[in-house]
């Protein structure tokens, strides 16, 4: 009761306060940055700079002054860099050489992907293995052999699943989790991470930057080697794909991505606070561009400090 009571008296006393003495509070930080001192040079380059890291190309000339002078005349703020960053993820418009920028930049995602993943391997390289798997089929087929037709139908599938994921993720069929399960489950990856061991050491590594405890390390074999079902991160696999595929939907890959892309975009980690402002966007949207787009309009990106 006298807790209550002091608890009472305390909230009087402060209501009236505030309502007998006016002070006004005095915000740090509201004043908007100066950048009437940033040269020339400095904004070209970060228009040139966000080609390269969104586009996978340095700008044109003409591209470089047009959103140059875009940026100069509107003392460089946020919404114009982030009118730029939209156009080079969102453009249909019709490009010479790209397409368009939004076909140049789910290109760009997939390159960055190929090289995360299976080592760079050009589509030509996924091409020839599709052609010696056809070939592989014809001979089961003619042999009878039921089994390995599956087993080559199998492996044609899911190579090819790599090579339309940029279109699909384009087109909006797939998201970004789905392009990294195709990354995951094909021959080229198997032959770069032979064994099970390996594959899921690997793949923790490569999806969420992390090595797997050892408790996941034996469920991912379980999964893999034996077609065990088990419980990962709150869903269950059976087999490998499956065994992909709760682990690029485990909450853990949406941090590993914004960190990763922060690393690609910055060149260093990222910190606790920085995930976290972006976590709850990406995580509703699943879209990469939202993940760059607060990295991209920021001073330490554009080098405007």
């Amino acid at each position: 009761m006298n807790k209550l009571y002091f608890g009472i008296t305390l909230l009087t006393a402060i209501t009236a306060a505030s309502c007998t003495k006016q002070d006004q509070v005095k915000v740090d930080g509201n004043i908007p940055p100066d950048y009437s001192g940033v040269p020339t040079i400095i904004v070209e380059n970060y228009v040139n700079r966000l080609y390269i890291d969104l586009l996978g190309r340095e700008a044109t000339n003409v591209e470089r002054n047009l959103f140059t002078d875009s940026l100069i005349n509107n003392d460089l703020d946020t919404n114009t860099r982030k009118n730029l960053i939209k156009t080079l993820q969102y453009s249909t418009e019709y490009r010479e050489g790209d397409s368009s920028y939004m076909h140049a930049w789910h290109e760009r995602i997939y390159n960055l992907s190929k090289a995360r993943f299976v080592d760079g391997a050009d589509d030509g390289e996924f091409n020839r293995i599709v052609g010696n798997l056809s070939f592989s089929l014809k001979i089961a087929r003619l042999e009878g052999d039921s089994v390995r037709v599956f087993q080559s139908l199998d492996a044609i599938n899911k190579i090819r699943k790599v090579t339309l994921s940029k279109y699909r993720l384009r087109t909006g069929v797939i998201d970004y989790s789905a392009m990294c399960v195709a990354m995951l489950d094909n021959n080229i990856y198997d032959q770069i991470n032979m064994n099970s061991f390996n594959f899921v050491n690997a793949s923790y590594d490569d999806v969420l930057n992390r090595n797997p405890s050892g408790s996941e390390l034996l469920e991912g074999i379980e999964i893999i080697d034996k077609n065990v079902p088990t419980k990962l991160f709150n869903s269950w696999a059976s087999n490998k794909t499956e065994y992909c595929s709760v682990l690029t939907k485990a909450n853990e890959f949406y941090e590993a991505q914004i960190r990763w892309m922060y690393y690609i975009l910055l060149r260093r980690d990222a910190g606790t606070s920085e995930v976290a402002d972006i976590y709850k966007t990406y995580r509703q949207s699943e879209q990469l561009q939202d993940v760059q787009l607060p990295i991209c309009i920021s001073d330490e990106y554009a080098q405007f400090k």
